[in-house]
């Protein structure tokens, strides 16, 4: 059938001179769908044989780039969400009226809600669209992008007092979610996506494996007593009609379907209710978990391995969260001579210090998982 529905949308698809093509009719009405759906089977029809030009869709030239790159992407949930959002702007529009203008209006009303680092990854879906369609010779050219200018090397935290706020406000399943990003430092994706099979609370670990990682590199994480009360508490719930959770494939659902969103109305709602400025993002949990730690004493090296860093380069963010680090030091650059003092520190001693605290955690390099699961029973009282 040529005319169906994906959701409550109507869909279009025909296959004319061998080509398939699908498209969105953008309605939920069945009689408005058929109409759109006899046009552009007209239009197409005199494309293919009688070489007439048409200007793609927003939405057209969206979903090509979906099939044939985003959804290939490691990002792909992410951009997906982005992309439905701004879909719900530009459905039916000519991406020859896209314009500059038309961004910085799309900008304007994501910088009520969003900071602008997050605007430009919503403008970069945009630009990755549009440049899509330049390519495939649907468009003559690309409108400036206004990307905004991000602050270098900063990062957003919250304080535990903020933190247990915003949880007393968030529903259930993006509380129990939060905890859980907190207690680990796991990126969103990674927290969405954890399936019981990749949890052993009885060694308390969990995996993250290549394909799941930004990296490209299995991460074993750790799970402290705070993350280990959050899985005991999602095995053990149970829904309105009295079914278990553990049956669902994934540890964070709602209605029992896996979560992919978490930047949601809720989310927004919980952080006004609790005080704390809008803006903020799931992500900003995993900067959360990192500045606590830096500041608790965590060496930087040990935290690099926790939370899955390929290098140096992004857990030196958090360095200035605890000067401890070299503040033994800062005497040798008095105006008095301190070559016959001992600064309180020498070069073996922060070199055996190091290697001791790297040492405690060595065991992650080697960890493999489990064959046999989750084994949750009993391993959490």
């Amino acid at each position: 059938m040529s005319l169906y529905k994906r959701g409550e949308v109507y869909w279009c698809k025909w296959e004319i001179s061998g080509k398939r093509i699908r498209e969105t009719t953008g309605t939920t009405d069945r009689q408005a769908a058929q109409e759109y759906h006899d046009r552009r089977r007209a239009e197409i029809w005199r494309e293919d044989k009688l070489g007439d030009t048409r200007v793609a869709t927003w939405d057209e030239s969206a979903l090509q780039w979906v099939d044939e790159h985003a959804v290939h992407k490691t990002s792909f949930e992410t951009d997906r969400v982005r992309l439905i959002w701004l879909t719900e702007r530009l459905t039916g529009k000519p991406i020859t009226a896209i314009t500059t203008d038309v961004l910085l209006s799309i900008r304007k009303e994501l910088l009520i809600t969003r900071a602008p680092a997050t605007a430009n990854r919503f403008l970069a879906i945009i630009s990755a669209v549009l440049n899509y369609a330049h390519a495939k010779s649907q468009l003559a050219a690309v409108p400036k992008i206004p990307y905004l200018p991000e602050p270098k090397d900063r990062f957003r935290w919250i304080t535990r007092s903020e933190a247990k706020a915003l949880i007393a406000e968030l529903p259930d399943h993006l509380a129990a979610m939060t905890r859980f990003a907190l207690a680990t430092g796991l990126r969103r994706a990674n927290v969405t996506g954890l399936t019981w099979h990749n949890v052993d609370a009885d060694r308390k670990v969990a995996w993250i494996w290549p394909d799941e990682a930004k990296a490209g590199k299995p991460i074993p994480v750790p799970l402290n007593e705070d993350a280990l009360t959050v899985l005991k508490e999602r095995y053990n719930h149970t829904d309105k009609d009295g079914k278990s959770l553990r049956d669902v494939r994934y540890v964070f659902t709602f209605r029992k379907k896996p979560v992919t969103r978490t930047t949601t109305k809720a989310w927004d709602a919980a952080l006004e209710r609790a005080g704390i400025e809008a803006g903020l993002t799931f992500h900003d949990l995993r900067h959360t978990w990192a500045s606590w730690h830096v500041m608790a004493g965590t060496p930087l090296e040990v935290l690099r391995q926790l939370g899955g860093w390929a290098d140096m380069t992004m857990v030196l963010r958090y360095a200035h969260l605890s000067p401890g680090y070299v503040a033994g030091y800062a005497s040798n650059a008095s105006l008095d001579d301190t070559s016959d003092h001992n600064s309180g520190h020498s070069v073996s001693d922060v070199s055996e210090n190091y290697q001791g605290d790297n040492g405690n955690l060595g065991w992650l390099n080697g960890l493999e998982p489990s064959t046999t699961g989750i084994t949750i029973q009993g391993s959490t009282n």
